[in-house]
């Protein structure tokens, strides 16, 4: 968060730590540097791009089964109208994954989801894996997709799946 001075404090989401150094292995990029990637911001997106297809992909699907286990019942397939908990759940259901990619940042040298969330876009351009990454990412945690996995998730149970 940038203050009015353009100073940035730092907050990490996994630990609660906050400053206002740059934390560690991240270079600041200059104000008005060009769109070029960072010296960090490939090698952060690089080592999500792994943990994510290779290391918790199995997993967030996992939770996400679990999750819509737990709380697929509010859903109303068959109504147009979403309820206001549909969203707060989603807001749940998102914050499961940011809470695991929080974690595995702070390890990679106190990054954090901001500073993921600065890289990905930058690095999407030039690179086809973190392109796929972030369509992946986009998808699972879209709004709509949240909702039609949750009233899925409903008709199977009813089922007896």
């Amino acid at each position: 968060h940038a203050d009015a001075e353009g100073r940035t404090y730092y907050h990490n989401a996994a630990s609660g730590a906050t400053t206002w150094e740059h934390p560690a292995g991240a270079a600041v990029a200059a104000a008005g540097q060009d769109d070029d990637v960072q010296g960090w911001e490939s090698p952060l997106v690089k080592a999500v791009h792994k943990w994510f297809t290779e290391t918790e992909m199995e997993g967030l699907f996992r939770d996400a089964a679990a999750f819509a286990d737990m709380h697929c019942d509010v859903f109303e397939p068959d109504e147009e109208v979403h309820k206001l908990e549909y969203t707060e759940l989603h807001k749940q259901y998102v914050k499961l994954f940011e809470d695991k990619l929080s974690v595995f940042l702070n390890s990679l040298g106190g990054y954090t989801l901001e500073h993921f969330y600065a890289a990905l876009p930058r690095c999407v351009e030039k690179d086809g894996d973190a392109d796929m990454m972030a369509e992946c990412m986009l998808c699972c945690l879209d709004y709509t997709f949240f909702c039609q996995l949750m009233c899925e998730r409903k008709r199977e149970k009813a089922s007896g799946n």
